[in-house]
């Protein structure tokens, strides 16, 4: 049986931008101009932690991401730029040099 493993990478930018749909779909609104601070932890477990100017409160704040949060965005914003997602693969995020990726391995 055929096995793929596939890792999508994400720039900073790009993770913002799919952090700002995942909280979109929460009710927090903001852009990415409004992020003022941006800290990824890597130690134990992945995080994310930013200051944005949220919209709808008129008010700045800290939002705090925990690691099925950014997976979840991840795959969301793969979503909405059309790149196909196996169902049945197993998804994780990864922390690298280069940023973060979204692995996916299908066995």
């Amino acid at each position: 049986m055929p096995k793929e493993n596939r890792d999508i990478y994400f720039s900073e930018t790009e993770l913002k931008i799919a952090l700002m749909q995942f909280s979109a779909r929460k009710g927090i609104k903001f852009t990415v101009e409004n992020i003022t601070e941006f800290s990824l932890t890597t130690k134990d477990t992945i995080a994310i932690s930013m200051k944005v100017f949220e919209v709808n409160a008129g008010k700045a704040g800290t939002v705090n991401y925990s690691n099925p949060e950014i997976a979840a965005a991840m795959m969301g914003y793969c979503m909405f730029l059309k790149i196909p997602l196996p169902k049945s693969g197993k998804k994780s995020v990864i922390a690298r040099n280069e940023g973060l990726l979204l692995n996916i391995k299908v066995q």
